[in-house]
């Protein structure tokens, strides 16, 4: 009897804790797959692109007007000799903007980089999830097929003894058919669980932006600990991390700029202008030479209809932007509040095993295995036990994960799943 309860404890359960030395060239713990994501990610590589793309406009936005330069040649005598010319005048001429159009051009880029840059952790954040996620799906599943494995070896170790059993007349034939049939619907199990294992990695080496080549075996183990922070606490601590509500906060402050762009609209520009001058004096037919200053503004119609229409556009912006922060204000706390009931929830299951079932469950295995040798029970009613206790082993592994994955939609639920 001891025999057998400890083969079916040591082969047919599988621990939570279980951890075993893996091949240094494929072995890949969470931290190194999460470190690995956040350098190849191909999501994570443009968002970082992205605040290239920001500085770049920072330098657009400051850019000054391009000077021009210009020959006149004119009263040129019929034989085309440019050197008899009655003027020549070289110019150089430069565009000025009002004073404060530029800054406030820069300081509008400026906003847009700080953007770039809070979306580019933002970007990080959702990358970082996602592969924790998948990563411990690939756990899950690894569990699975582990329990499967060690089920099927279990099984055939029970199929020898039962057909001694029969051998020795103390058994039927039906009994050696049961334990053939429910070892090949393991096999099946087995197969299903293999193939849901390839697509998880597969997926894992997606969000690594690693080639399908690249070989990875997943080292960590499914464990948990129990998350104790009140709620109150949780929606401030993720309120105040999130780059989410830290962007629609600047995009106020961008659509400021906007309209202060917008009304310095109907502020006139310059233009300052030199001129190197040869003239023709006649009838002397001497060459003089002069100076000449150009000074330009430029007209605008004040409040014409052109200006005003940009600064109701701005102002519109400006009053959409500070709706959408007040909803998304509104959508974070949610997020929070929806993630840290699910986790809530999926922890009181946890503590439901470990607390209790499992515990009961090892009990009634032992007693069943004890019932079986003592022909108290029959094969079906041991089989019975046995789908029990590796079911529940399952679901054990299962609430570990759902807790996990709930943990780590907690740590992101500050920046809204759903697309912008």
């Amino acid at each position: 009897m001891n025999k057998f309860f400890f083969l079916f404890i040591m082969l047919g359960s599988f621990s939570i804790a279980n951890g075993q030395t893996q091949n240094d060239e494929k072995s890949l713990s969470l931290n190194k797959a999460i470190e690995i994501s956040l350098n190849e990610n191909p999501s994570v590589i443009s968002a970082k692109k992205e605040i290239d793309a920001a500085a770049g406009k920072i330098l657009q936005a400051g850019r000054l007007p391009n000077a021009e330069f210009s020959i006149a040649v004119n009263e040129i005598p019929g034989g085309f000799t440019f050197g008899d010319a009655g003027e020549l005048d070289l110019s150089f001429s430069q565009p000025l903007e009002f004073f404060g159009k530029r800054g406030t051009r820069i300081q509008s880029a400026e906003l847009q980089k700080t953007i770039a840059e809070l979306n580019f952790e933002r970007v990080k954040s959702f990358t970082v999830a996602s592969v924790k996620k998948i990563y411990y799906s690939g756990l899950l599943s690894k569990q699975i097929i582990q329990s499967i494995e060690s089920n099927i070896t279990l099984l055939n170790d029970f199929l020898a003894q039962v057909t001694d059993r029969y051998q020795a007349g103390t058994s039927s034939y039906l009994d050696v058919l049961r334990a053939k049939v429910e070892s090949a619907r393991l096999r099946n199990e087995l197969f299903d669980a293999n193939r849901d294992y390839q697509r998880i990695t597969a997926e894992l080496k997606i969000l690594l932006g690693k080639e399908s080549d690249y070989e990875i075996e997943l080292s960590d183990s499914l464990s948990y600990n129990y998350f104790e922070t009140k709620k109150d606490s949780i929606v401030i601590h993720y309120s105040a991390k999130s780059s989410y509500l830290k962007i629609n906060e600047l995009q106020i402050e961008k659509s400021k700029t906007f309209l202060s762009l917008a009304e310095k609209g109907s502020l006139p520009d310059f233009n300052f202008g030199l001129a190197f001058q040869n003239r023709q004096t006649l009838p002397e037919k001497r060459f003089d030479k002069y100076l000449g200053l150009n000074l330009g503004i430029s007209l605008p119609m004040f409040y014409s209809s052109g200006v005003r229409g940009d600064v109701q556009e701005a102002e519109a912006n400006l009053s959409i932007s500070n709706i959408q922060l007040h909803y998304a204000k509104t959508k974070v706390v949610q997020s929070i509040l929806i993630a840290y009931s699910n986790l809530s929830f999926a922890e009181e299951q946890l503590r439901l095993f470990d607390l209790s079932l499992l515990k009961d469950l090892d009990d009634e295995l032992k007693a069943g295995i004890t019932a079986y040798q003592n022909s108290q029970i029959d094969v079906l009613n041991l089989f019975d036990i046995y789908r029990t206790y590796r079911a529940t082993k399952v679901e054990y592994a299962k609430t570990v994960f759902n807790c996990l994955a709930a943990l780590t939609e907690l740590e992101v639920s500050g920046e809204v799943f759903d697309k912008q």
